[in-house]
């Protein structure tokens, strides 16, 4: 019942988002462009729910500007996670997704709208996400999509308020060993990769437990 729902909420969250970054009709210089870019997609961002994203602690083995990690490799458990510097769903801003944890245990999901598994597990990041608000942080990776109209509106309608990130040139394929979807990184407070689960979770007691357990929080 629930997914089904998802799916319905999709369409008029997709709609939304349009809306809130489809507005610009005049034909500003490039600085002024590139300005108004990043306020539309802020705006997108904000119409569905999305927490902002912001940069904490630094990452000092990344490199600034890049666009991809900093060599192949993969993100495994008992190793730091791979350098990678991505775009907030929307195309602005850029950032280091290891600056983007800010020091705390976080759980990554990489996903896509037309991944029928990331359907299916979105209710349960939705629902964990919330009840470990403060003390496990949550970050969504939007994988291979070229339409941020989707993006947006899927997780909208999944009901993730955490912040999202997209990777429309699966950078993460390289950078990070990413080959099918969904995926999802349990990283510690130092940027250690806990635990990596290929496939989807199967129940949010699964999710919970792994997370509780592997992050060490109650």
């Amino acid at each position: 019942m629930r997914r089904r729902g998802l799916n319905a909420r999709l369409a008029g969250a997709v709609a939304i988002c349009w809306l809130a970054g489809g507005c610009t009709t005049s034909s500003p210089g490039a600085a002024e462009s590139a300005g108004a870019g990043a306020a539309d997609a802020s705006a997108a961002r904000a119409s569905a729910g999305l927490a902002s994203c912001t940069t904490g602690a630094s990452d000092r083995s990344s490199a600034t500007g890049a666009t991809s990690g900093t060599r192949s490799g993969r993100a495994v458990a008992g190793s730091p996670l791979p350098a990678l510097t991505l775009a907030c769903i929307g195309g602005a801003p850029q950032m280091p997704v290891r600056a983007a944890l800010a020091g705390k245990p976080h759980v990554i999901n990489l996903w896509a709208s037309w991944c029928r598994p990331c359907r299916a597990e979105a209710p349960m990041m939705a629902t964990v996400s919330r009840e470990l608000d403060g003390k496990v942080g949550f970050l969504g990776i939007d994988y291979g999509e070229q339409s941020t109209d989707d993006g947006i509106g899927f997780a909208a309608a999944a009901g993730w308020g955490y912040p999202q990130l997209q990777d429309p040139d699966a950078a993460t394929k390289s950078a990070w060993g990413i080959t099918g979807l969904p995926v999802t990184l349990l990283v510690g407070a130092d940027g250690t990769v806990v635990r990596r689960l290929d496939g989807a979770w199967t129940s949010p007691d699964q999710l919970r437990r792994a997370v509780r357990e592997s992050l060490e929080v109650s």
